[in-house]
């Protein structure tokens, strides 16, 4: 016990000591990380009673980052080596490594699209991240096999993954970045992923979060596309106790493209938040955000998306949906789309619903010899197929499945899905 309040004396809501890449800190490095501790002394805790981005999540105003101790060893690890195009140097490399060894390539990359002064926990991220992945794919090259990260926390346990991704003109990958943690207990992640997509270059970023029951997420993944580029997101957010997602990118090329699908299912007291952000900065870009939840029990859902549209960025094509499935009087959830257009070509919409299941669908898969708790499972299902199926076709694809049923056994072994009307 006396080692934790020692580690936790290092970590606050107002100050913290800055971690140390195991491989030498560059001084550009050091230098960013005095940048964002200045910002994380300057800027108050989130509150949901002053800040709108947290008004629907007063969770936050009870988390104190003191009551965890710093995850010892590495915060992340690679599956299946990806195969290496043309015997070049592998896509994966460890990030401390990697800025150690190439200063002047790599540290101007970190914290270019996601500034240590964006926010609080961004700040907090940088002063504090000691590893991390780089995924970098050279001009031209395309990696054949999806490269897999895993990021991990253990009970008792504050992680800070940092991961940062260059794509070159051209290049092509598909990633799977995971947060997960097998302990029950309360542990606290604090993930930041920068992406840069250069001209023309095409990436499928798959997110997965999967924390035990007493885990806390607060992640940021900002993304930066240039000229023809194509940016694909898919994530699911299927654990922990209560988490606030951010999912931004700025479409800052001609041409540029992104897409994205999302799910949550939640049961018991978890509350799922997410901020999603496509920020139009250039012509003729296009970008389509779809996110579902169902809410169990006294689960709620929160969704905020903002397509933002600068004044320049004529031809913009934009559209955010989300949908709601309540599986039970108690549970909530808040949606709130919304639009910023400063250009007056566009062709901007946002759709957002709410309800429960049909009874119409009950009472027809009923009639066919299938369950009550069956036929509510076979429509939860069925409310999620459309986000599932937008995950590569293949392996990656049969896994998104298998967390969504994974979930809805959850939500049957709780009852969730036979004790309440529809």
């Amino acid at each position: 016990m006396a080692e934790l309040t020692a580690r936790s004396a290092q970590l606050g809501r107002e100050t913290a000591v800055p971690a140390t890449l195991s491989g030498g800190e560059p001084v550009a490095v050091t230098h960013l990380r005095e940048l964002a501790l200045a910002a994380y002394r300057e800027a108050p805790w989130p509150s949901s009673s002053r800040d709108e981005d947290w008004r629907r999540t007063p969770q936050v105003d009870r988390l104190d980052p003191a009551s965890f101790r710093p995850l010892e060893g590495p915060s992340w690890e690679l599956g299946q080596p990806p195969a290496t195009p043309g015997g070049s140097e592998g896509p994966v490399l460890e990030l401390g490594a990697a800025l150690s060894a190439d200063p002047a390539r790599w540290a101007p990359l970190l914290g270019s699209v996601a500034p240590p002064g964006l926010r609080k926990l961004v700040a907090l991220n940088t002063v504090l991240f000691h590893d991390g992945a780089l995924v970098q794919v050279p001009r031209g090259q395309r990696v054949p096999a999806p490269i897999r990260l895993r990021h991990r926390v253990g009970e008792g346990q504050v992680a800070f993954p940092r991961t940062l991704v260059v794509l070159e003109e051209g290049a092509e990958a598909t990633i799977l970045e995971e947060w997960v943690s097998e302990d029950p207990g309360p542990s606290l992640m604090v993930p930041v992923t920068e992406v840069i997509l250069g001209r023309g270059a095409r990436l499928t970023h798959l997110l997965s979060q999967r924390l035990g029951e007493g885990g806390v997420l607060q992640s940021t993944l900002r993304a930066r596309q240039l000229d023809g580029s194509s940016y694909k997101v898919g994530f699911a957010l299927l654990g922990g106790l209560w988490g606030k997602s951010y999912l931004e990118v700025e479409l800052a090329g001609e041409g540029s493209e992104f897409r994205s699908a999302g799910l949550c299912v939640g049961h018991g007291a978890q509350h799922f938040d997410v901020q999603t952000l496509q920020d139009h900065l250039a012509r003729g870009a296009v970008s389509d955000l779809l996110y579902r939840a169902a809410v169990a029990e006294r689960s709620r859902s929160v969704f905020a998306g903002l397509i933002r549209v600068e004044e320049g960025a004529q031809k913009t094509n934009a559209y955010v949906q989300n949908r709601n499935l309540l599986l039970s009087p108690e549970a909530k959830a808040d949606s709130n789309p919304t639009l910023e257009i400063l250009a007056n070509d566009v062709r901007c919409t946002h759709g957002t619903a709410a309800g429960r299941i049909d009874d119409e669908q009950l009472f027809y898969c009923q009639s066919r010899g299938i369950t009550r708790e069956e036929a509510r499972r076979l429509v939860v299902e069925g409310f999620f197929a459309d986000v599932v199926d937008s995950f590569p076709e293949g392996e990656l694809r049969q896994e998104a499945g298998g967390w969504v049923l994974s979930a809805l056994d959850g939500l049957a072994r709780s009852g969730a899905l036979s004790s309440h009307p529809g």
